[in-house]
């Protein structure tokens, strides 16, 4: 038994060093470049700008800010996307001014400034969702590709050392130029378009309340808030006083005793995405990605991945998602700015409600903040509340059905979540009846009650997520984890 046991754990040993030692860690282009320092991870191209923000006096770092984040986003994203950026935050700043007019104006509808700006930012995101798909003549292309090739993103353009990180287009297949508007578009998530909506949702909130000082409300504390390029493109979403209050205090709190725990935050934002990619993208681009595993599950051979793959799936992300935020974080500390924490410890929730508070903290709190409260809360149609909060989370990721279901019933989860707490907490102040002593009963078997919630948590957080990932193939999914064991124990 003995021996048996040791070699188990010489053969784990061997799968997890395998990968390790395989890893060519002198390949700047294809490791490096094409497979750890894209997709989020690109954020560490603004490494190199850091030391010049530290050397600006604090009357210039707003400046500063802005001008390194529109050369992050030149060189990560194309010139053409750094002026196009430039134009959408003076575009909106502008149309910020007026509503702060239009919302302290009494002779209008009340609610009408509050629903034009709503519909304006709304629609200018649906809209840059399928910039990606407008066409291009192909002449027009050829020519771009040919004399503006700084206008192409990172990867897109013909020089050697750049990794593709642009999103596949049938174009290339037939070995054409990619059209530029797709090279740039092809995912708004990854751009920043998205975290640009939700912070404008957040600064035309505040401006509604009327909270942020017209002293406040410069054109370059504004460009400031949207041009940091260390949270730019996927948050934390940070809300505008907190990020100027940050920016005026941060010379105060720069200390050479903060570069060793923010160039060791950097170190293991950039050991999660390792982690991830040594053993959960093989996987992920194998069996997941491909929708072999969600399209086809009955192929799936192995039932412990048939039920686990949803959970590689999201692991893979939560390590790339909290990295970036890490390396983000390390980079906001040398700087003296005490970035907002996106994720805390989330896979040791015990409830839905509690993975929210930690799960992407900064984009739950705000909607909590901006849509749930102002509909009224848990004070009335708290169902409805939460199912059109949550749904506003699904269909922020895309414009898909798929993500609307999810959303729906990520709410409804959450909102028996809420009903099973509050029955709970009554049981708790009942002295007698039979359901009050089980749930002493219950609570003197700690920590089993807890390790019991910490379970259905996960389970129905992950399993949630077949919608969210495969859409209609959760069905497929659910039908084969059921009919596998149920064929075992009935037979043939």
């Amino acid at each position: 038994m003995l021996a048996q046991f040791t070699n188990a754990l010489a053969r784990l040993a061997e799968s997890l060093w395998r990968p390790v030692a395989e890893t060519p860690w002198t390949d700047w282009r294809d490791f490096w470049a094409g497979r750890i320092l894209d997709d989020r991870y690109v954020v560490c191209y603004f490494l190199p700008l850091l030391p010049l923000l530290l050397l600006l006096p604090r009357r210039h770092l707003r400046a500063g800010i802005v001008l390194s984040g529109l050369a992050f986003l030149a060189y990560v994203f194309g010139v053409f996307y750094a002026a196009l950026w430039l134009g959408m935050c003076v575009g909106f700043y502008h149309l910020s001014e007026r509503f702060a007019v239009e919302a302290r104006r009494s002779d209008v509808i009340r609610w009408g400034p509050a629903l034009a700006a709503t519909l304006i930012v709304s629609g200018w995101y649906v809209g840059m969702m399928y910039v990606g798909a407008l066409p291009l003549p192909a002449a027009l292309s050829a020519w771009l590709y040919e004399h503006a090739q700084w206008a192409y993103p990172l990867g897109a353009r013909p020089w050697r050392w750049e990794p593709f990180i642009a999103g596949r287009h049938p174009a290339l297949e037939r070995g054409q130029p990619p059209p530029l508007l797709f090279s740039i578009f092809w995912n708004p998530h990854n751009i920043g378009v998205a975290y640009l909506a939700v912070r404008m949702l957040h600064y035309f909130s505040e401006l509604k309340r009327d909270t942020i000082p017209r002293a406040r409300r410069g054109l370059l504390n504004f460009l400031a808030y949207l041009c940091y390029a260390p949270n730019l493109m996927q948050g934390p979403i940070e809300r505008y006083d907190r990020f100027q209050e940050e920016i005026d205090a941060c010379h105060a709190h720069r200390a050479w005793r903060n570069a060793p725990p923010a160039l060791a935050r950097i170190g293991w934002g950039l050991f999660k995405g390792l982690i991830a990619t040594w053993y959960f993208m093989p996987l992920v681009e194998r069996e997941l990605f491909s929708q072999h595993y969600y399209k086809h599950p009955e192929q799936v051979e192995s039932y412990a991945f048939l039920y686990f793959g949803v959970y590689i799936h999201i692991f893979w992300l939560y390590l790339e998602f909290s990295g970036y935020c890490d390396v983000s974080a390390g980079m906001a500390r040398l700087l003296g700015y005490r970035q907002v924490e996106n994720f805390n410890r989330p896979w040791l929730a015990t409830s839905l409600r509690d993975l929210w508070r930690r799960w992407h903290i900064s984009l739950s709190f705000l909607l909590r903040d901006y849509v749930y409260i102002p509909l009224g809360g848990s004070r009335r149609r708290h169902l409805l509340n939460l199912v059109v909060t949550f749904g506003l989370i699904g269909v922020w990721h895309a414009l898909q059905f798929q993500l609307l279901v999810w959303g729906v019933l990520m709410g409804l989860m959450v909102a028996v979540n809420h009903y099973w707490s509050r029955w709970m907490k009554r049981l708790d102040e009942t002295p007698a009846g039979r359901l009050a002593a089980l749930r002493r009963a219950a609570r003197r078997l700690h920590p089993l009650p807890t390790l019991c919630a910490w379970a259905l948590t996960m389970h129905c957080f992950c399993h949630s997520l077949l919608v969210f990932f495969g859409g209609s193939g959760i069905w497929r999914v659910t039908w084969e984890l059921i009919r596998r064991p149920a064929a075992a124990l009935l037979g043939p």
